[in-house]
């Protein structure tokens, strides 16, 4: 009898264990489940902008691509396309490369940036002819 009792008990208290371990995990895939779709909103607005609205700092800079990323985050793919440029970045120092990708995010007094919510943060993938150069956040106002 007393074998039977800790047998039920063990058994309780692995089912309540197990519970507490999922619980948490089941109820932030909900609601990362929407931050993606934020994400994803933005992503589609930031597209829209650089399309429209979006003045390149000079003809050697493309935006490629505006794409939600893993969380709520938002990655603008920029491209230096020529090889002088890209080179004269490339010999700045990180701080000025971070700066110098900046450029491609959109300006403080953007309209864009009241629709973005809060939370979530753009970041610019700045490339030039030979790779990659450097990844900066952009400033919200």
């Amino acid at each position: 009898m007393k074998s039977f009792l800790s047998t039920r008990s063990f058994l309780s208290v692995g089912v309540l264990v197990a519970l507490a371990l999922v619980l948490p995990l089941a109820l932030s895939a909900c609601g990362d489940n929407g931050n993606k779709e934020k994400a994803k909103k933005s992503a589609v607005l930031l597209s829209d902008y650089y399309y429209q609205v979006w003045k390149p700092p000079s003809g050697d800079w493309e935006i490629r691509k505006v794409k939600p990323g893993k969380e709520s985050d938002i990655s603008i793919e920029t491209q230096i396309t020529t090889k002088q440029l890209s080179r004269a970045i490339m010999e700045r120092s990180k701080m000025e490369q971070m700066e110098i990708a900046r450029m491609a995010c959109p300006t403080y007094t953007d309209k864009v940036w009241k629709e973005i919510d809060k939370e979530q943060s753009v970041g610019v993938v700045l490339s030039g002819s030979a790779g990659h150069i450097i990844n900066a956040l952009c400033k919200r106002p």
